[in-house]
């Protein structure tokens, strides 16, 4: 006689679950943007290798005639509007929405006269801007405000990325002056923080050679570095979770435990550990955190720039990877975002098993220029609605939106691919 209530109850619970699942789909629905198919877009762009399953390339700016290095960073403002640097030229450009498809197209500058812009971060209406020996706040009807003029700069490398924590402070990444030799500037390879206005400033982690951007990801700032080129060979490019008072090691130790310059009084030992090492050459130069849970495998991770190496004979880099992490924060493995190729039915995902990421060279790389080489991704930024914005060299900025299509995706990812909607990591691959 109890079969009759337990049954309706179990019945009645399912068929809340299904409506759950109804109401998430709707709202999932809603909030995505009704456009047209990927072919049938106007800036629709065959020039990558991307999965096209999954992503439509669109064509953002392409300007040849600018200067070889834009744009080195982007950001983008809450309605979506694109922001984008000029360090040769001292600009900063703003790029909007001129014919309402969502994807800004419409290039003009939004402030000049600026010393090397390398760096931004949009916060609360103002875009801040970090390059030289500056920092700018310019407000959008493009007043230009100079909080800082004095960060310590001069030969080595240039002022890296800005980014604005949650306690509502600047973090700024400063390059170190050698590419590898001793040196007793203090708010140099390091991490500085500064309150809004430029004041209050202070060493935050010190102990790199080319911290080149600046993110937060999982509510903790991460960071770049990269090793000097006679290290070729070995995984010693890295990405850092800067801790507060860090030391992560150069110029005597390189990638978390290979020496660069020898000393007795510090050592490998004393450093902070890389979350995760590249291949030496790989050049990381951009990094932004993606929230979104739009496709499978997309969920909480980190998008990373490897830019490439002109000068090695082994292509090293030249590639956009998204980093899956677990719950510790430790990376899974990456995906390559462009350029892509299916091996066998197999997408580009390598695990991380702490040997650092190598690639085979031939696979995504052309000697015709298909794909990405000889060109370099420069800078990666995500817009609200989750559309992956990349600049490359040659003056050209292209967008990734996803796909919302329906696919199985298990005759084309393997389940220890994060792309598989059953996922398991310890999947052999």
């Amino acid at each position: 006689m109890f079969v009759a209530p337990l049954l309706s109850r179990w019945l009645g619970r399912l068929w809340l679950l299904l409506w759950l699942a109804v109401v998430a789909t709707a709202i999932s629905e809603a909030q995505r943007p009704s456009l047209p198919d990927c072919a049938d877009r106007p800036r629709h762009s065959q020039e990558l290798y991307a999965d096209r399953i999954r992503w439509c390339v669109e064509r953002i700016v392409q300007s040849e005639e600018v200067e070889p290095l834009s744009f080195t960073a982007l950001a983008t403002a809450p309605d979506g509007t694109l922001f984008a640097t000029r360090p040769l030229s001292g600009e900063v450009m703003i790029i909007r929405d001129s014919d309402g498809d969502t994807l800004p197209d419409a290039m003009e500058t939004f402030a000049d006269g600026l010393s090397l812009p390398n760096g931004l971060a949009y916060f609360e209406s103002q875009l801040y801007v970090a390059g030289g020996a500056s920092i700018y706040r310019i407000s959008l009807d493009g007043e230009v405000t100079t909080l800082v003029d004095d960060l310590p700069v001069g030969a080595g490398f240039a002022t890296g990325g800005i980014a604005i924590g949650a306690d509502q402070r600047l973090y700024v990444a400063m390059g170190a002056p050698c590419s590898l030799c001793e040196f007793d500037e203090a708010e140099r390879g390091a991490i500085l923080s500064l309150d809004l206005d430029g004041g209050d400033r202070r060493l935050v982690a010190s102990g790199f050679r080319n911290p080149a951007d600046l993110a937060f990801y999982r509510d903790e700032l991460w960071t770049l570095d990269s090793a000097p080129r006679q290290y070729r060979g070995l995984a010693l490019d890295e990405l850092n979770r800067v801790i507060n008072d860090g030391w992560y090691g150069f110029p005597y130790c390189l990638g978390g435990d290979t020496v660069g310059i020898a000393s007795r009084e510090r050592g490998c030992d004393d450093s902070v550990a890389p979350a995760m090492r590249f291949g030496t050459g790989a050049n990381p130069s951009s990094l932004a955190a993606y929230p979104h849970d739009l496709l499978p495998g997309t969920e909480d991770t980190l998008i990373v720039v490897l830019r490439g190496d002109p000068s090695q004979v082994d292509i090293v880099g030249y590639k956009v990877i998204m980093i899956t992490f677990d719950e510790a924060d430790q990376p899974l493995g990456a995906t390559i975002l462009v350029p892509f190729r299916f091996q066998t039915g197999v997408q580009a995902y390598s695990p991380y098993r702490d040997e650092g990421l190598f690639w085979s060279e031939t696979i995504y790389l052309s000697e015709q220029g298909y794909g990405i080489y000889p060109q370099h991704p420069l800078a990666v930024a995500v817009s609200p609605q989750g559309w992956i914005y990349i600049s490359i060299t040659g003056g050209r900025i292209v967008a990734l939106r996803p796909k919302y299509e329906e696919y199985s995706y298990d005759h084309l990812y393997p389940r220890w691919t994060p792309m598989h909607p059953e996922f398991d990591p310890a999947a052999p691959p």
